[in-house]
């Protein structure tokens, strides 16, 4: 059934575009937003990405509006069997209850089956899912596939925030189990700009993206992020009870979003089983205004913080990732004798438009403190890590934060 598709959506892609010859009748431009889901699963996630298709598909059948979904998918193409398929795929809902004009599948499906009644859009030869120059490849070829003016996003693998090495080498993705076979931020941003348009919001649906560090990366591709600060689980967002809301394309649909992914959280703890978790809705265009803010913060600190003992700060990743981020609310409230000045804190709240977070959590280790949760985490240079220190350095973050102003008591 998919090569079916395959080819009856070639043909009538030759008289159908976007961008064809002037002869041809063209689809107008609308405003409805057409999502993305970049999802590199060639590794331990692949079935819990491949589930989060069919919650994806479960929330495009209960939509009321029309609705185009586009995925890419770079894992296993069944459960079971790693065939590495790397596909784009299409579902598209009428908003009466039809995807692909057919009749959605009750909720007996297999993923198989969702699978199954997919359009696949295109096939690709193997290749790297994390390699800059094929996610930009991949991302212009999705869009090419719609006329709409508002583009969502949504990226699914492991991740580490901006750290260059973490486990095997991380910023983003990882095709191929206990590969270095990762991309960098910053080479994420250039594939994201790769499209020609800015995202409505980039749902980061993978670890510890909830840093200042990436926020402001993202801050000129994006007018939304909804992110976590600390680890997120395998499965990760309940994609099946809010597409309608990121569909809404609002602040208040993302802010739902945010509450749904707590909730959901929340109903696991309550129940027994293993539940933790933070998000955020980060406004993008107050993130230059936020980093002058914390420049001015550590600036002013930057003695202290010349060796500056985190211990005592609310850490995400402890256990994991030692480290990686701690709460940035937290922090320069610690600097300024328990109390986060009035300027810097109406700056945060302009920039963290949402924050959620489990208090209590299983394992106890995952437990946030509350009133230490400002909703985004930030790194502190340690002497613990040069590997991290040095790549530290070349980021923008860098210099626009103000750390290049800080004399380190210790080889930095």
């Amino acid at each position: 059934m998919l090569r079916k598709c395959l080819w009856a959506f070639m043909l009538v892609g030759l008289f159908y575009s976007c961008d064809g010859n002037e002869d041809i009748p063209q689809p107008k431009p609308n405003e409805t937003m057409t999502i993305l889901s970049y999802l590199v699963a060639n590794n331990n996630l692949d079935n819990y990405l491949l589930a989060n298709i069919g919650a994806m598909y479960d929330g495009l059948a209960m939509m009321a509006e029309p609705a185009v979904l586009l995925v890419y998918w770079d894992g296993r193409t069944s459960v079971g069997e790693n065939a590495s398929k790397h596909l784009i795929l299409k579902y598209e809902t009428d908003g009466k209850g039809n995807i692909n004009g057919s009749p959605a599948l009750d909720f007996s499906y297999t993923l198989d089956d969702v699978l199954d009644e997919a359009i696949i859009v295109k096939e690709y030869a193997p290749q790297l899912s994390t390699d800059k120059e094929i996610m930009k490849l991949v991302l212009r070829d999705m869009v090419a596939q719609t006329c709409s003016e508002k583009l969502g996003l949504i990226v699914g693998s492991h991740a580490s925030s901006w750290i260059n090495s973490i486990f095997v080498s991380r910023s983003f993705g990882q095709d191929g189990s206990g590969t270095d076979n990762t991309i960098l931020i910053s080479d994420m941003v250039e594939a994201l700009q790769s499209v020609g348009k800015k995202f409505e919001f980039i749902l980061c649906d993978a670890c510890y993206m909830g840093t200042v560090e990436v926020a402001y990366a993202f801050r000129d591709v994006t007018d939304y992020q909804i992110v976590s600060a600390m680890e997120v689980r395998a499965y990760g967002f309940p994609y099946d009870e809010f597409m309608t809301d990121l569909y809404q394309g609002s602040v208040d649909g993302y802010k739902r979003v945010c509450q749904t992914y707590i909730e959901y959280n929340k109903e696991q703890y309550e129940s027994g089983g293993y539940a933790w978790g933070t998000v955020a809705l980060v406004d993008s265009k107050e993130m230059q205004y936020m980093a002058d803010c914390i420049r001015q913060e550590i600036v002013e600190h930057k003695d202290v913080l010349a060796d500056y003992a985190t211990d005592h700060l609310q850490e995400y990743g402890r256990r994991s990732a030692p480290h990686i981020a701690v709460d940035l609310g937290h922090l320069f409230k610690e600097l300024n004798g328990g109390v986060l000045p009035a300027s810097f804190s109406s700056q945060l709240d302009k920039a963290v438009l949402y924050k959620g977070c489990l208090e209590n959590a299983s394992p106890s280790y995952f437990n946030v403190d509350v009133a230490n949760y400002s909703g985004l985490g930030m790194y502190v240079p340690v002497s613990a890590r040069p590997e991290w220190n040095a790549y530290f350095k070349t980021i923008d973050w860098y210099t626009a934060s103000g750390w290049n102003e800080v004399n380190f008591n210790w080889n930095f």
